[in-house]
């Protein structure tokens, strides 16, 4: 089975360079027959993300051109697919995230809810983000450049790690856990062009998105807990497990005094988002997306304090009483009445916005759009995780039918989860409709069982 499997793919390249005659596609999936010359594919790293998948967005430029020009191609059949838009505009492209790796909806659902710490050995880590395009806007001009405008987009994430140790009251002094939060709103200007003749009459495209940024809020994750060995006052041997809390909300005026605190200027960040694509062959692009290079960052001063202290005393409790519908001693959990706020301002602390870089590939293994093959490698780094960098991967599978409908299945480890993603694509041209969903989750197989959803929706209009 494994020669077979071998042969196969031997002879799909093997068709794919030596075919007699060179058949290209433009980036409009148009096919394009070209005997004894090489040609640019061009096609656009659509897979990447679900605003990009149709082919429709400023970066994916460089199209249309080549869709009228195939249409006068092989036997002079006109094609059938639709072309991209030339003027475009978007409306409430809405991404919402929700995961952890711990409840899923068979538990949520349940009448009496079990819950098995014993079986957190790993932690527990719970994670959202929400992502809003309220309006943007793209200008194609003659296919040949192209440059948009994004409207106040806000992206907002946090995350909450607690470490399996703390949960299930084993001694680890010091280890520290997370919470933390970040809003960014910004203004950006995407872009794309050419670079003709690079090699063999091939183009490579560049993208380029300068943006910039304000961080309206930014809670750094400073939490620690400790053990102690104590004799509670039945006489029984326990452990005291306290936590220290200490989050800082920084934001740019104070949420005591708003109006007088007020400092938008050293808020503003500048940051750039950096693309190319190239067509190595005609049946596979290769291309590398890096996001948010930062050039200057975002400066807050002001920032509210939070600190208490929490404990829970393990010698206290009476599991015989437990087990006979009885309750948990008032000492078993320490609580505060309230939180220390405090509200100040020190010194600017310089914020920029998480970074990644993903490596990706585009293969037709039949030399047409109908049907693609998308791998990604990268890594990414975020500040607000306990563990800061990550690697990014993802293997994704398209079916583009004359760019009128899209769908893409994809399997990734993205933002340190687990996505089993589909999305839809229903382009008119004049109209296009964009939907998603994913179950995601911190761990692996949790993923499958409903421990977090994502819902993607967006709307283009443009001609």
């Amino acid at each position: 089975m494994k020669k077979l499997f071998i042969i196969l793919i031997i002879f799909m390249l093997t068709v794919n360079l030596h075919s007699q005659e060179r058949i290209f596609y433009d980036p409009a999936g148009n096919p394009i027959t070209l005997p004894g010359l090489r040609s640019s594919d061009g096609t656009s790293h659509e897979e990447i993300s679900e605003e990009t998948a149709s082919g429709n967005e400023v970066s994916e430029g460089g199209e249309e051109n080549a869709g009228e020009d195939a249409e006068e191609g092989e036997e002079g059949k006109k094609s059938r697919r639709i072309k991209n838009r030339r003027v475009e505009f978007g409306l409430v492209n809405l991404s919402f995230g929700l995961a952890n790796n711990f409840v899923g909806l068979k538990d949520i659902f349940q009448e009496n809810v079990m819950l098995d710490f014993q079986k957190v050995d790993k932690g527990f880590n719970l994670a959202f983000d929400l992502n809003l395009r309220p309006l943007f806007f793209n200008i194609n001009i003659k296919d040949k450049w192209g440059i948009g405008m994004d409207i106040a987009n806000i992206t907002t994430y946090g995350n909450i790690n607690l470490a399996g140790n703390l949960l299930q009251f084993k001694r680890s002094d010091g280890e520290g856990f997370g919470l933390g939060a970040a809003a960014f709103v910004d203004v950006g200007f995407p872009g794309f062009f050419y670079i003709n003749n690079v090699w063999e009459d091939r183009k490579l495209k560049i993208k380029i998105r300068p943006a910039g940024f304000v961080t309206a809020l930014y809670t750094k994750p400073e939490m620690e807990y400790s053990f102690m060995d104590v004799v509670g006052d039945n006489g029984k041997m326990g452990t005291v497990i306290t936590i220290d809390m200490i989050a800082k909300i920084y934001t740019p005026f104070s949420l005591e005094n708003i109006m007088d605190s007020l400092d938008v200027g050293s808020a503003i960040g500048v940051d750039f988002s950096l693309g190319a694509e190239y067509p190595l062959f005609s049946w596979i692009d290769l291309g590398v997306e890096i996001i948010n290079i930062p050039i200057f960052p975002s400066r807050l001063k002001q920032y509210m304090e939070l600190s208490e202290r929490i404990a829970v005393d393990s010698g206290s409790l009476d599991l015989t009483s437990l087990l006979g519908g009885g309750g948990f001693p008032d000492d078993f959990l320490s609580l505060p009445d309230g939180f220390d706020l405090t509200y100040a301002s020190g010194d600017s602390v310089r914020f920029v916005r998480p970074f990644k870089m993903v490596f990706w590939a585009n293969y037709r293994p039949f030399n047409t759009p109908l049907f693609s093959l998308i791998p990604v490698l990268g890594f990414s780094v975020n500040p607000l995780f306990v563990r800061k960098g990550s690697v990014e991967a993802a293997v994704k599978v398209r079916c583009d039918i004359n760019n009128l409908f899209i769908t893409t299945l994809g399997f990734s480890y993205e933002d340190q989860m687990w996505k089993n993603s589909l999305d839809f694509i229903l382009n008119f041209r004049a109209f296009e409709l964009d939907l998603g969903v994913a179950l995601q989750s911190q761990s692996f197989v949790k993923s499958w069982l409903g421990t977090g959803l994502r819902l993607n929706f967006g709307m283009k209009f443009g001609w």
